[in-house]
């Protein structure tokens, strides 16, 4: 066992740190509406292909220093970023009936 650690334990860690990633996604997804306003009143496009590339440069330096296999992080990333122009896409619709 990991340094005495039970399995209901490492369960339970397990949960707690599951639970704070879905946190943090709902965080994030609060970012991309706040963005996706900005965006609509700027008529700025969704996808910004140098501000997406920078963040995967930076995501891929954090998964080595963590040890993190780089398909997996790519395919993290791109859930993240494919909701977030998503919920973008969503407030501009939303802005558009507004007007």
């Amino acid at each position: 066992m990991a340094k005495g650690q039970t399995l209901e334990e490492l369960r339970k860690n397990m949960e707690e740190v599951t639970l704070e990633i879905f946190r943090l996604c709902g965080e994030r997804i609060r970012f991309a509406e706040k963005i996706g306003k900005i965006k609509a009143e700027e008529n700025m496009p969704i996808k910004d292909s140098k501000v997406e590339e920078e963040l995967r440069k930076e995501v891929l330096r954090e998964c080595q220093k963590f040890g993190l296999k780089t398909d997996f992080c790519n395919k993290l990333l791109k859930l993240l970023l494919d909701e977030s122009k998503k919920v973008q896409r969503e407030v501009l619709r939303s802005e558009k009936h507004k007007q």
